[in-house]
Order: structure tokens, then C-alpha cells, then sequence
């Protein structure tokens, strides 16, 4: 290939400046569509907040009013849109008000109000599902939060179809203690999937990778790695743990890249539920990272690298007790396509993405780290404690989950070193 350049997008921009921006326009017109609705409600003695009221009252459907009823009462923009019934419904609606002596001017107001969302969604979407995928980056309430999740739970689908490969499940545990040298920590990690299988035989799947990096993405020598399953041990063995992987064993290859990063591989196999597999490796590194910051070394971070189509990611950070500036760790996540180099070549200031999933306590000890969809998971952090010879109920614990994560991506605890 001979060309240079690449499109990624649309070449042009509409420049129609007679509208306002989409964010200001869009708060504009659902605001005046929710006062025109309440309006025409209080008109006829329909009260919003008793949605099966109306219903029953009025002779409507009762999801009809239940969504008009979310419409009046939610202020979130992307809700109110996604409640939106159609305008058959809203024709019903308004014939049914108007013969209950609705005035005319509030049931014009209405249908005029009805008209502007249609053209602002035509000027800055062109159609529904854009305008709410639009939406979702700007809001953050529980429906928009459902809205963005049904958005991921798509993009499983197609990717698990175009990639040939899912898992019902990911996880990834990080475990920090203080090392023997006061500057650095002791780190054990545990990643893997949970009844990952595939739907194309010839799909081989990196299930993990390893890498150590600074402030600005440059790669440091990892050090002395050792698998916490003593049974697999050997440089010759992938670091299973075995006693929680699925029988037989899954079959590992490494893979240690020019970039620097150590994969494990899934190799090729049989497809479909009867084949499928779950593949959990734990590692672990005496004086592994920083405690301590130094110049261009100044911030704790803990990835899981998403690339695989999962159903649930479980991330989970276990800090001791001592380590008071690792404690309340702030999550992240960052997208990995290579329209920019990545995270963290790129900054940490580009590619974020946005989430309104929040960090989970799960207060002190390792006890209460249960994973409903994978009941082995405490037991995993057990045998890990146990071969570090850590006291479990030394540790404080902070999750997050996330519904279908988006993928290629990384999710990531950071907290501030700590000063010498």
C-alpha cells in the first residue's frame, strides 16, 4: 500500500450556525418540551407523579404515562429522551387531554415543542439512537447510566461476532504490601476469564499481559516475576493457577512483544459451550513497584487491559493497611485505539473515557471480596495471601465493576506516591 493518510471520520462538519451547539441546544429544547407536558397535565387535574393514576383515569395505556410521567419528572437529558414514546403514542395522548378540555394554546404548546426536539435531533443526530448516544456522555444519573450499558451490551454482541471469542467474565486483583526495602511494594496480580469461549476454531486470545512503566509511558525492566501455584513455576510454564482453572488445564503460550509487553495467550481450540474454558494466572514481585516517588515517577497505577469481549469486568485493588497513600484510589479508564499512541504514551490527559460506575469499598480484610458470578473468587485471594505469607485482614479493598466493558481498553486504580 502506497497511500500515506487515513481517513477515520466523516470529511465534512454541518456549519449551519442559525442553531445553537448541541449541548446548550438540546437542554433548551427538552426543557421547554418537559414544561409544555407538565403544563398540559396540571391543565386537566393529571397528576405526573401518579403515572397508573392517569392511566386508569384517563382510559391511556399505563406504560404511556409512566414514560411521560419519567419525562416531566426526570431532569436528566438523556433520560428524558429515552422515555420519548413515539408520536402515535403522543398523538393518543393529546386527543385523549383534549377531549378532557385541555385548552388549546397548552396542547399546541405542546405539539410546537414536540416539532423543535425533531428538528434539533435531525440538525445534530439525524436519528434517535445517535442523538442518545450523543446524550450519554453527558449525563451521569442512574437511567443514563442503564442507557450507556445497553450501549456497551451492543457493542458485545458485534464484537464478540466479529472477534470470534467471549467471556462471562474478567477479572483482575492487584494486592500491595510493603517490601523489605522501604521504597518499593510487594505485588501480586491475578487476572483471567471466566468461561471465556470461542465461536471460531481458529481463534487464539491473549487473556493477560505484564508491564511496568513511568510517568510517561516509558517501559521499566519488570524484574524478578514468579508464579504464586508453585506447581508452575518453570520458565517453561505459563503462571496458571491451577486448583482454579477449568479441567483440563488451558493450554498457554508467552508472547513477549517488541513493545515490551508480556502476553499469555489462549491457544487455538474447539468452540461453542462444551469447549469452553477458564484460564486464571497469578504472578507476583517482591519490591515489584514505588512506594516512593521519585523524579518522573510519581503515580501509582494498577491496569486491566480490556480487549476481550466479557459480560462483567471485576477489578479489585487489595492495599495494606500501612500503605496510607494508597488508600481511596481513583478509577479511570482510557481507550486504546490507535487513532493516538497509548495510554500512557499518549498523557493522561487524552483518551479517557467516560464512566458513572464509582470504586466500591469493600472495608478491611479479603473476606468480603465475593464475586456472585464466580464463587472460587475469595479462595483465589486466599491462596495468594497464604503463598506471600500476607495476613488477609490486613488489607483494605476497593472494586470496581463494570457491565460489558468497552473494548480495546484499560481500567485503572491510580493514587499519588508516597513522599520519602
Amino acid at each position: 500500500m502506497h497511500g500515506v493518510f487515513s481517513m477515520a471520520g466523516p470529511v465534512s462538519e454541518q456549519q449551519d450556525t442559525q442553531f445553537p451547539h448541541f449541548e446548550t441546544h438540546v437542554v433548551t429544547v427538552l426543557g421547554r418540551l418537559r414544561a409544555a407536558l407538565a403544563d398540559l397535565f396540571q391543565a386537566v387535574g393529571a397528576d405526573a407523579t401518579r403515572p397508573q393514576n392517569v392511566a386508569r383515569d384517563f382510559g391511556l395505556n399505563k406504560n404511556l404515562t409512566w414514560k411521560i410521567s419519567k419525562i416531566i419528572c426526570e431532569p436528566d437529558p438523556a433520560s428524558v429522551v429515552s422515555y420519548l414514546p413515539g408520536r402515535a403514542g403522543l398523538n393518543i395522548l393529546l386527543d385523549t387531554f383534549k377531549k378532557r378540555g385541555a385548552p388549546v394554546n397548552t396542547l399546541k404548546e405542546v405539539r410546537d415543542s414536540l416539532n423543535e426536539f425533531e428538528q434539533m435531533q435531525k440538525v445534530h443526530a439525524g436519528d434517535r439512537d445517535t442523538l442518545e448516544a450523543m446524550l450519554g456522555a453527558l449525563s451521569s444519573g442512574p437511567d443514563a447510566q442503564q442507557a450507556n450499558e445497553n450501549q456497551r451490551k451492543l457493542a458485545f454482541r458485534g464484537n464478540s461476532a466479529i472477534w470470534g471469542v467471549q467471556a462471562r467474565l474478567q477479572i483482575c486483583v492487584n494486592i500491595i504490601a510493603p517490601s523489605s526495602d522501604p521504597a518499593f511494594v510487594d505485588l501480586a496480580w491475578i487476572s483471567g476469564l471466566v468461561d471465556f469461549r470461542r465461536l471460531r476454531r481458529e481463534a487464539a486470545w491473549a487473556i493477560a499481559s505484564t508491564r511496568k512503566v513511568d510517568d510517561q509511558g516509558k517501559s521499566i525492566p519488570t524484574g524478578n516475576i514468579q508464579s504464586i501455584d508453585p506447581d508452575y513455576s518453570t520458565n517453561e510454564d505459563a503462571p496458571l493457577m491451577g486448583e482454579f482453572c477449568s479441567d483440563p488445564t488451558p493450554e498457554l503460550r508467552l508472547n513477549l512483544g517488541a513493545d515490551g509487553v508480556l502476553r499469555y495467550e489462549l491457544v487455538e481450540g474447539p468452540i461453542g459451550n462444551t469447549a469452553a474454558t477458564t484460564c486464571i494466572i497469578g504472578i507476583f514481585g517482591r519490591q515489584f513497584v514505588r512506594r516512593t516517588r521519585v523524579p518522573g515517577d510519581t503515580i501509582g497505577e494498577h491496569l486491566a487491559r480490556l480487549y476481550t469481549p466479557a459480560e462483567l469486568l471485576v477489578h479489585d485493588l487489595f492495599v495494606h493497611e500501612d500503605l496510607k497513600n494508597a488508600h481511596n484510589p481513583k478509577i479511570h479508564l482510557y481507550d486504546q485505539l490507535p487513532i493516538a499512541p497509548p495510554y500512557p504514551i499518549g498523557g493522561r490527559d487524552r483518551g479517557e473515557l467516560p464512566i458513572a460506575e464509582s470504586v466500591q469499598s469493600l472495608g478491611v480484610g479479603t473476606r468480603s471480596a465475593v464475586v456472585p458470578e464466580f464463587p472460587t473468587y475469595p479462595a483465589i485471594i486466599d491462596a495468594a495471601c497464604k503463598r506471600l505469607e500476607w495476613d488477609p485482614g490486613a488489607f483494605r479493598g476497593y472494586r470496581f465493576r463494570l457491565k460489558y466493558p468497552p473494548i480495546p481498553s484499560v481500567a485503572l486504580f491510580r493514587y499519588p506516591l508516597a513522599e520519602k
